[in-house]
């Protein structure tokens, strides 16, 4: 069973900036970095790039409960 020991350890952000041209940097994000989600009801990891998240977030046709349009 993991353990805190076993936690990566994580680079802290100094800013949000969403530029694909800071792939290489570690503190900051690109537009291609991922983001890791743990889905409760399906109790497995699920993975969305930072710029699909933005189009998604700023996307107003999707609905809350279901996720369609």
């Amino acid at each position: 069973m993991p353990t805190l020991d076993d936690a990566p350890t994580l680079e802290a952000l100094l800013s949000q900036e969403l530029d694909a041209a800071n792939a290489g940097t570690t503190t900051t994000l690109a537009s291609q970095d991922l983001i890791f989600v743990f889905d409760m009801s399906q109790q497995k990891v699920k993975t969305i790039s930072v710029k699909e998240l933005m189009e998604s977030v700023n996307d107003t046709t999707v609905n809350v409960t279901s996720g369609t349009a």
